[in-house]
């Protein structure tokens, strides 16, 4: 007697109608109410598009701000600066000593010196960088006209901003002029000050800001009796390898910077945007849950007859709660992969609108103010079919309660 009322419940429990099947009744049922479909499927095309949308738009400003911040610069290049130029030197000594380093594959260096420039009559303060082709790479500058390379000693870079004023606003224009560069070198305690003078021919304009500046050979300043350097720029092996490299450097006394510093708060930053934007979005999606979560339960008491029939004719109850969550994921899965599209189409489409705008505007490039990425689509997928199945739990679980007899009655 055990034995046949576990098999009876063995029976009842286990399906007995193909998956296929289920689906086209599920696919049929929705289609005879098809507004009430049409508007429950919008709600979640609006809700799931909504966040997309909301999030694509936090990765896309994400990147966008990442590749302002960092430009071209390698994530692992560490800059090397003294605190106290007297007391802690930045010279040959500790610059060999650090490319000694674990992990470290180049050191460039550069002397930072303060000058005057002269063109036809005119004299102007300005930044001198003596430098090596090295440390103009890893800086990453941002070149508009000329060459990006010191060939010859008597080569120099310059900024806009010192191209406006000696008044030389054309950069195309402005390159083989010859500059008179004046730097001032100081001696490693300070006691001593020697002027260099100079006349560079320019090769290359770069756009670095509203201070005027020049990038010369550094062996031209170090044949001169330049001995303090005013930065280094360390590269790493890797990425990983940038915090063990810092922590060595600064057991010399040094002061180190790193791209990942910015990286890492622009990171915290847009992750509690993310959740923040999220949230927002979430709110249409929980109106478009509570509005699936109506519909199936309006059908399941629309259908009660429906469903005696079926378990008389030999329906289990797993068929019956198969059924429902068909139904359910259906539409959040219809609706779902409806919103990221939608959500994807209206973000290429301000994609293009603001790159549009910005070439009209003299700047060259395409904006990704709104990227949806293979893990958003993912993740959203995944989150729709939970949603789907938590909604079709209660109804499927009533369903499957239903007593045949007491629901032919109301036939």
């Amino acid at each position: 007697m055990r034995l046949f009322h576990r098999q009876e419940k063995h029976e009842r429990t286990h399906s007995a109608i193909r998956p296929q099947i289920l689906i086209s009744i599920a696919l049929k049922n929705l289609l005879s109410k098809r507004l009430r479909t049409f508007l429950t499927m919008t709600g979640i095309v609006i809700g799931v598009g909504a966040i997309v949308f909301l999030v694509s738009l936090a990765i896309g400003l994400h990147g966008v701000v990442n590749q302002q911040v960092l430009g071209s610069k390698s994530i692992d290049t560490i800059d090397v600066t003294t605190p106290n130029s007297l007391t802690i030197l930045l010279n040959d000594t500790n610059t060999n000593k650090i490319s000694q380093f674990a992990h470290v594959t180049k050191v460039a260096k550069a002397y930072i010196l303060p000058g005057q420039i002269s063109y036809q009559g005119s004299q102007s303060n300005t930044v001198v960088y003596g430098t090596t082709n090295d440390y103009i790479t890893l800086s990453a500058l941002k070149f508009v006209a000329g060459a990006q390379h010191l060939a010859n000693s008597n080569d120099a870079i310059v900024n806009t901003a010192l191209l406006d004023l000696i008044g030389q606003s054309n950069a195309g224009r402005a390159l083989n002029k010859e500059l008179a560069v004046t730097a001032t070198i100081t001696s490693a305690d300070g006691s001593k000050k020697k002027e260099v003078t100079n006349n560079l021919d320019i090769v290359g304009v770069v756009n670095t800001g509203s201070g005027a500046e020049v990038y010369m050979n550094s062996q031209t300043l170090r044949n001169e009796g330049a001995t303090q350097y005013g930065q280094l720029k360390v590269t790493a092996d890797s990425r990983n390898d940038v915090p063990v490299v810092r922590q060595q450097i600064e057991g010399l006394g040094l002061t180190t910077a790193s791209p990942l510093d910015t990286l890492d708060q622009i990171n915290t930053i847009f992750t509690i945007f993310t959740f923040v934007v999220a949230g927002f979005g979430g709110i249409g999606m929980i109106i478009a849950v509570l509005g699936m979560f109506n519909m199936l339960t309006i059908s399941l008491l629309e259908r009660t007859s429906e469903i005696g029939l079926m378990v008389t004719m030999g329906a289990r109850k797993a068929d019956v709660q198969r059924l429902l969550i068909f139904e359910a994921l259906l539409l959040s899965v219809g609706g779902g992969i409806a919103g990221i599209f939608f959500a994807w189409l209206l973000g290429q489409i301000i994609n293009g609108v603001l790159t549009h705008f910005a070439t009209d505007n003299g700047v060259y490039g395409t904006i990704h103010a709104f990227s949806i990425t293979p893990p958003l689509v993912l993740y959203t997928v995944i989150l729709i079919i939970s949603v789907g199945l938590l909604v079709a739990f209660y109804p499927s679980r009533r369903a499957a309660r239903i007593n045949p007899i007491d629901a032919l009655r109301h036939e």
